[in-house]
């Protein structure tokens, strides 16, 4: 993006307080094993497939969901969804139940009544910008294969489909997806008082979600990432998940995240790098990129949901961005969400005490250093911006 004017560096507001590294590690440290994406419990990784009944030996296919999100039934509002089997009745009894995702097991007992054999998985994972939570729990459990504080991986067995205690039910699979992690193991929102706007801000639906999360980006098992912290003005290189170089960098003229074209913004999000270019630049602004551009796919799929619901592009526009996004090609800039965000260097050499809002979008880098960076770089490389 071109950079502003000589006149805005007379203006501009002064340097920022000395950086945080704490962000950076926050952000890439984890107890357990980041999850890679999301698959159903049962059946195929797609929630599909065959199985047989091994008290009749009869095939059957398909899994479906019984009771779903939200659904208010006998015992109050249902926090999860129930799987069953297409063979209907007890015919899915004993059939494998897989962990939707990597994680550790923070909850595996008999929890009596009308519970069962209950087994809970802490979740980490990246979305976006943001290291997020999740707990997966799987009631009614004919057996529980793993132990609490054991780390299990994407699809791993971690025990069968049974019935309830008192089998007032047909054997399925009660899963719960938590984003409320203070929430013990063995709880019944209705039993509560807890009202659908509760449970819809603390559990989450597991076929959606599921569905919207099947591959996931890990930011710790890529060859070169990029971390860019807006707050404390510093960006850190990762080379296969060692620190290999930290830059001071500049914004935006305005701070906040960027929201649409022209608002002189700095996005926040997980990028990619898409092309690069260096030498002189031409145009009333060339000066500006300190002989080096590298370019990143802004917009991309978070963004555009984002453009959706504020009317700024069509569906079929977000799906196009989406699918590039994560191919890590370039995304559609024309819209009025903007593009053209990347990293150059500037006109002259700026100082950390001096302004540090000075391009339209981008993220800029001091003169003795972007050469440097525009050589560990390639196309492909992540790059998030917090």
């Amino acid at each position: 993006m071109r950079p502003l004017l000589i006149a805005y560096l007379l203006v501009a507001p002064a340097g920022p307080a000395l950086p945080d590294a704490g962000v950076f590690e926050a952000y890439l440290r984890n107890e357990i094993p980041a999850a890679d994406g999301f698959d159903f419990p049962v059946g195929d990784p797609d929630g599909r497939g065959s199985y047989t009944d091994p008290a009749t030996g009869k095939n059957h296919r398909g899994w479906y969901v019984a009771l779903g999100f939200c659904r208010m039934f006998t015992l109050g509002i249902h926090p999860g969804e129930d799987f069953n089997g297409g063979g209907g009745g007890n015919t899915d009894a004993g059939q494998p139940v897989c962990a939707v995702a990597a994680g550790r097991v923070v909850y595996a007992e008999q929890a009596g009544k009308p519970w069962g054999r209950v087994v809970m998985i802490e979740h980490v994972f990246y979305e976006n910008h943001h290291k997020k939570t999740i707990r997966s729990l799987y009631a009614h459990l004919g057996e529980v294969r793993v132990k609490k504080g054991q780390v299990v991986t994407r699809r791993q067995v971690i025990g069968t489909i049974g019935r309830d205690p008192q089998k007032l039910y047909k054997a399925h699979l009660h899963l719960e997806l938590r984003w409320n992690l203070e929430i013990p193991a063995i709880y019944w929102p209705s039993a509560a008082d807890r009202d659908r706007a509760w449970i819809e801000k603390n559990y989450e639906a597991p076929t959606r979600f599921i569905r919207s999360h099947r591959r996931l980006f890990v930011p710790q098992k890529e060859q070169t990432l990029v971390l860019v912290d807006q707050a404390s003005y510093r960006m850190q290189l990762y080379r296969q998940g060692q620190l290999a170089a930290s830059y001071d960098v500049s914004f935006g003229q305005r701070k906040g995240r960027k929201q649409r074209r022209g608002d002189l913004k700095t996005p926040k999000g997980m990028y990619f790098v898409i092309k690069k270019k260096k030498g002189r630049f031409g145009g009333d602004y060339g000066a500006y990129y300190g002989g080096h551009w590298i370019k990143i796919n802004y917009p991309n799929a978070f963004d555009a949901v984002r453009g959706v619901r504020r009317g700024w592009i069509d569906a079929r526009t977000r799906i196009a961005i989406r699918k590039a996004w994560a191919r890590r090609r370039p995304t559609d800039g024309t819209t009025r969400l903007g593009g053209g965000i990347g990293f150059h260097g500037w006109s002259e050499e700026w100082d950390n005490d001096g302004p540090r809002h000075l391009s339209w979008g981008c993220v800029v880098l001091h003169l003795r250093d972007i050469a440097d960076f525009y050589q560990r770089v390639s196309a492909g490389t992540m790059v998030v911006i917090f």
